[in-house]
């Protein structure tokens, strides 16, 4: 099997080293979910990443870059060059694409889309249906329940339409999307296995107590209500940790100047944030499970929590399989005063309580659902066989 995935993406060596030392990065998140899907993918068969780089006139300093080919993974990539003028940035993707999915999509090969990736994935789509081969549409968010304007909702959900085969986050997503029945699974996400070497231990972690949260800041999140929940349960030696960029971030910001047992530590790479997240004591995912579009979602940060070690608290999210709950802390009043409380409880236990949960979750986590076995359901898909 030959797959064929076009998306906005890079390797990790290439992420390095374009936002290293750059202020504003762009979200890790989606950039970890398709590199791990890749070198699970590329563990089962010949992968060629048709790769747009993740870059924009506050990363480029020169008007044109070309990035060499590339293999990291086991993958491919081969890179659309980047421009920093956005008109012409757009027509290199979209014809790059479209040309360099053409040329690679050979008798044996499936074309893998991330459906929100518009311009790319609309371009190799086109390149599929001429090439008269399969279209596996990742959707990791409905357009319909995503701002912007209506025309990029309707080019997301043209290009959704015509996929052959999803990858869908929850059940609930492909009984909204996938009215025709055609092949599909559901992957709420996936670990990587690559973080089985590497081992949590209690030396490692940080004193006084960390309570940590990486991801989206904004207040959709829960993040107001996690800030508040955490100042008032008054936890003596606890610290409260956040990461990430969002519309809460000047609001945070200056609550963190006075009070000292919350901190804002901006945007980090990937690999930093793994870091602080094993040494931390608790990590935190306060999302409201009330909104709609949370009916549709699993949050690619559960897996990327559980697989450090470190136990995690997470609201009751619908997406969520109840064979995670074992697992987790949850979290069910999702008030400030919900979330003081619950923080009490679990601050309360001890280090080796805490600390045996977290390896719970991460044995679980990395044994059944790391990237390898996850991308092998979608091979198994391809391949007429039985999903595992």
């Amino acid at each position: 099997m030959h797959i064929v995935y076009a998306v906005t993406t890079c390797s990790d060596r290439v992420y390095r080293q374009l936002f290293a030392d750059v202020p504003t990065k762009p979200a890790f998140q989606s950039q970890k979910y398709h590199r791990l899907l890749i070198e699970g993918l590329a563990a089962g068969a010949k992968v060629d990443v048709v790769a747009n780089p993740p870059v924009n006139r506050s990363v480029l300093r020169k008007h044109f870059v070309r990035l060499p080919r590339e293999t990291e993974g086991g993958a491919c990539y081969r890179y659309i060059p980047a421009l920093r003028n956005p008109l012409l940035k757009a027509i290199f993707v979209g014809f790059g694409t479209f040309f360099q999915t053409l040329r690679l999509a050979g008798k044996d090969s499936a074309v893998i889309v991330d459906c929100l990736n518009r311009t790319t994935a609309l371009s190799a789509l086109l390149a599929a249906k001429i090439r008269h081969r399969r279209c596996v549409g990742i959707v990791t968010d409905l357009p319909d329940m995503l701002g912007g304007g209506g025309f990029s909702r309707k080019l997301a959900n043209f290009v959704i339409r015509h996929c052959t085969d999803y990858v869908l986050l929850t059940q609930t997503m492909n009984d909204y999307l996938n009215r025709d029945g055609k092949p599909y699974v559901i992957l709420e996400g996936h670990s990587d296995i690559t973080m089985a070497s590497r081992k949590p231990s209690p030396e490692q972690k940080a004193a006084p107590r960390v309570c940590l949260y990486a991801g989206g800041v904004s207040k959709q999140y829960g993040l107001g209500n996690l800030v508040e929940g955490f100042r008032q349960a008054n936890l003596p030696d606890v610290r409260l940790e956040i990461y990430g960029p969002g519309d809460y971030v000047p609001e945070l910001t200056q609550i963190a100047a006075e009070d000292p047992r919350v901190f804002y530590g901006g945007m980090l790479l990937s690999g930093e944030v793994v870091e602080k997240e094993m040494a931390a004591t608790l990590l935190v995912n306060p999302r409201p499970t009330g909104e709609e579009y949370v009916k549709y979602s699993f949050p690619s940060k559960t897996m990327e929590y559980m697989s450090t070690g470190t136990p995690v608290l997470t609201t009751v999210l619908p997406g969520m399989p109840r064979e995670y709950y074992p697992y987790v802390y949850l979290l069910e009043d999702e008030t400030a005063d919900g979330i003081a409380a619950k923080l009490r409880e679990i601050f309360a236990l001890t280090d080796e309580a805490l600390f045996q949960k977290g390896c719970a979750a991460r044995e679980f986590v990395l044994k059944e659902k790391n990237n390898v076995r996850q991308a092998g359901r979608i091979l198994a898909m391809l391949e007429g066989k039985e999903t595992p």
